[in-house]
């Protein structure tokens, strides 16, 4: 019984490692429920509530920036009005069980791994999750 007891606090003791090895967990401040793709599709047709999505994600590529200076989404860069919509309506539909917040990693990732012009596109694979808690 005393190893059994050992072993489980070996293992309890090692997860917090373990899990350290894995890809760290991105935690986002934004509401949970406002941060769903379902959330999203369903303000379609209210130009305030899509406007509001696109002022957080136009702080969060500001923080984005702020945090990685040597990969800067560029002045000019960030879709806005329709462009941002048709975005999102798409990367939505294509994943609706990921988060907006997902899509905003995406998007912010794209922008700042580019220097074209080119118009930014959801991703072909589905992404990893986003914790919005």
């Amino acid at each position: 019984m005393k190893a059994i007891s050992f072993f489980m606090s070996v293992a309890l003791a090692a997860a917090p490692v373990l899990a350290a090895d894995r890809e760290p967990q991105i935690n986002i401040i934004f509401s949970a429920e406002n941060a769903t793709c379902a959330a999203w599709t369903s303000s379609a047709g209210n130009k305030l509530v899509r406007q509001q999505y696109e002022i957080w994600a136009r702080g969060f590529a500001s923080g984005h920036n702020y945090a990685t200076p040597l990969r800067q989404v560029k002045v000019g860069a960030f879709p806005s009005g329709d462009e941002f919509n048709q975005y999102f309506d798409q990367y939505c539909r294509d994943y609706p069980q990921q988060s907006f917040v997902a899509g905003a990693i995406h998007l912010v990732e794209q922008l700042a791994a580019t220097s074209s012009s080119a118009k930014p596109v959801p991703p072909k694979k589905a992404p990893a999750p986003v914790s919005t808690k």
